[in-house]
């Protein structure tokens, strides 16, 4: 089975990073395979819809057991046999998790920002046994900075829609329904995209999606102590007046 994973360098070929595309997440790791590694590779294999783990070995890639990846000495490349994503154990100390949206969202499920981000802390933490760590680091840096107030969001943005539909569902320009699908469905691609938020605004959204959580978008399934439409209007409004500074 053919894989245009790796170029010839032994990096991650740019070809295959840019059908997709794929981003790159470096992540802690040892002098061997371990079992977060495994996890990794586990987890987003599964996201892509696939049950196997390949590994590349004597220039051909075959199936291996989860048990049997523990403890492999780099230089190992585990791969979705789809090709929608790998993780590269090329040296110890790091490795480096690279796919599609799909893929990454089992491999690294903290996201690319929060990925990115939490190598940096570890790579200051490591840099006395791996200096070459935090240059590491710096050549990944988080695609978002975390944003704290609704002026600091770039518009296109997933959380940038959550803010749009707020503003429209608290002044009536649209429906309880269509507000809880389409910032439901935002929140999803904030998530998925990486996107970091702190507080204000961090905590303003959590509690409309917490708020959404006892609204039914379906009204046939309404129960008794739902929200109704108007009384999810009044909460997402009384939050917006509550964190004013975020909005």
């Amino acid at each position: 089975m053919g894989l245009d994973i790796l170029s010839a360098s032994g990096d991650f070929d740019d070809r295959w990073l840019s059908d997709g595309p794929k981003a790159v997440v470096p992540v802690p790791a040892g002098s061997v395979v371990d079992d977060a590694l495994v996890r990794r590779a586990l987890d987003g294999c599964r996201a892509a819809g696939a049950g196997d783990v390949l590994v590349a070995a004597g220039g051909a890639w075959l199936p291996v057991a989860a048990a049997d990846l523990a403890g492999l000495a780099p230089s190992v490349v585990l791969a979705a046999p789809d090709g929608q994503g790998a993780v590269l154990f090329a040296r110890p100390g790091f490795a480096l998790v690279a796919g599609t949206r799909r893929f990454l969202a089992g491999a690294v499920p903290e996201g690319v920002d929060g990925g990115r981000a939490r190598f940096a802390r570890y790579a200051l933490r490591a840099a006395g046994r791996w200096p070459e760590l935090p240059a590491l680091a710096g050549s990944l840096p988080p695609p978002h900075t975390a944003w704290a107030r609704a002026e600091d969001v770039p518009s296109g943005t997933g959380t940038a829609r959550q803010l749009e539909l707020v503003r429209d569902f608290v002044t009536g320009s649209v429906g309880g329904t269509d507000f809880a699908r389409g910032w439901l469905a935002a929140h999803r691609a904030s998530r998925d995209d990486g996107e970091r938020l702190r507080d204000p605004l961090l905590t303003a959204l959590d509690q409309v999606f917490l708020l959404l959580e006892d609204y039914s978008i379906e009204p046939e399934f309404r129960e008794p102590d739902d929200l109704t439409d108007q009384e999810l209007r009044n909460a997402v409004r009384a939050v917006v007046l509550e964190r004013g500074e975020a909005f």
